[in-house]
């Protein structure tokens, strides 16, 4: 890719093409790539099990992004919180169930 001048649409100085930021004003000219980094996707898959609702906002960030392994992040996060809410729904059912059955049976004496 070539490192053609462009415009910054803020001040009209010429920046390069590949500048995040105008050198001349400091405008934000595009988005800085997000990190892929395998301690990012830890990060982001131990947030999205462990804490699942939490694990929406890094997974909808990152699949909003272009790049395609940056994509393949969000989705990994998304289907991770998704199924570890599943799961703790599903256990916290299982819990109340024998929770009440052993409450109901102490109460009628059983």
């Amino acid at each position: 890719m070539e490192n053609t001048p462009s415009i910054c649409p803020a001040c009209g100085q010429p920046t390069s093409t590949d500048a995040i930021f105008c050198p001349h004003c400091g405008k934000q000219l595009k988005d800085a790539p997000l990190s892929t980094t395998a301690f990012t996707q830890t990060w982001i898959y131990l947030l999205s099990v462990l804490l699942p609702p939490l694990g929406l906002w890094p997974g909808i960030k990152y699949m909003k992004h272009g790049d395609p392994k940056t994509r393949q992040i969000g989705w990994i996060a998304i289907v991770l919180t998704v199924l570890s809410g599943i799961i703790t729904i599903w256990a916290t059912f299982a819990f109340l169930n024998v929770y009440l059955s052993t409450l109901n049976e102490s109460l009628n004496g059983i």
